[in-house]
């Protein structure tokens, strides 16, 4: 039975490591073989007490392969985590590409009120929180390691500020840019059509039908291939025109700074408008920043996918006292960036 809370636990001493953008099911994924896996895990597990690895969203991607494709994809992965044994506890937060994992827990938990007879919808302002989930199927039998669930962010104290944890979707409400190829293209015009001032449960409520959809792709082949298609044919009519909303890639690969003005907007919707740091991936960009004249840092996990740009991927964030990015080379690990918190 999955279990709900409300109260936010103390985590043990230890540094927060964050994962994001592994896409298992896409035909990209790069941690698809057990020797990447390994290495990963071997630098994890030398790292010291980890108080919490938080897998950012998009960790299986179910808008290419539906569920179980999807986490034989992820198993071995999701195994090795469950064996380290400096790893206190999972927290995953899911992004778009697995937002139905998100659903799942929520319509139990709804299904659940109902047979108490509690009739009111959950709101995710505070964010809804699961002490179990799905990756724990797949987890080692032996492992004690706990998998929970937030959504659609988290809020952790490092340094003494607080810092907040989202796969960064949200953000995509506020970009100017190709609103009408974004996810939440949707949420806009009903929100506007309201004429509101969106709140952060207004923007997830109104763009459920469209992850909805996106979810139910892989069950028909070509739908997912259409829509690769049209993200292609969309970056070629850009670069005709030299727009400079061009897409380099069907990923949505801004650079961190261009995502400046879109988190200024999405901050105050958490209800943190003024973190420590704010962490996110979604965009397969890794980098590190700071909002402009605003002592908070920006930081982005990056991705575990390939790509033809020259994007560096295979990245991952730790946070102790600051947060760096490290990432995983041929034969070595790299220390890409460094901000205080």
């Amino acid at each position: 039975m999955v279990k709900f809370r409300s109260k936010k636990k103390e985590l043990p001493p230890g540094r927060i490591v964050v994962i994001s953008d592994t896409h298992f099911g896409d035909s990209a994924q790069l941690l698809n073989t057990s020797p990447l896996v390994d290495r990963l895990m071997e630098v994890l597990s030398s790292r010291g007490p980890i108080s919490e690895l938080i897998l950012l969203g998009d960790i299986l991607d179910l808008w290419v392969k539906t569920r179980v494709p999807a986490f034989r994809d992820a198993r071995y992965f999701i195994e090795s985590i469950s064996r380290l044994e400096n790893v206190s506890k999972v927290l995953y937060i899911p992004g778009n590409h697995d937002h139905q994992m998100f659903m799942n827990a929520f319509r139990l938990e709804v299904d659940i009120n109902i047979m108490q007879g509690d009739l009111s919808i959950p709101r995710f302002m505070p964010a809804r929180q699961y002490d179990e989930t799905l990756l724990s199927g797949v987890a080692d039998p032996g492992s004690k390691t706990e998998f929970q669930m937030a959504y659609p962010f988290a809020v952790r104290e490092v340094n003494g500020k607080d810092v907040v944890f989202t796969h960064g979707h949200h953000l995509d409400f506020f970009d100017p840019h190709f609103g009408f190829a974004r996810t939440f293209w949707l949420s806009k015009r009903v929100i506007r059509k309201r004429r509101k001032t969106a709140t952060l449960h207004d923007i997830e409520m109104a763009n459920l039908p469209f992850c909805g959809a996106m979810s139910m792709a892989p069950w028909v082949p070509e739908i997912v291939e259409g829509g690769i298609r049209y993200y292609r044919i969309i970056n070629f009519f850009a670069k005709i025109l030299r727009s400079r909303t061009m897409r380099h890639s069907i990923l949505r690969d801004t650079l961190i700074k261009e995502n400046y003005d879109e988190i200024a907007g999405l901050l105050p919707l958490i209800g943190h408008p003024h973190p420590g740091c704010f962490v996110f991936g979604h965009t397969h960009r890794p980098g590190m920043g700071r909002l402009p004249d605003t002592h908070i840092a920006v930081a982005n996990s990056g991705s575990w996918v390939s790509n033809d740009e020259g994007i560096p991927t295979m990245t991952w964030l730790e946070l102790e006292h600051d947060v760096k990015m490290y990432r995983l080379t041929d034969d070595d690990v790299e220390l890409m960036y460094s901000e205080g918190i």
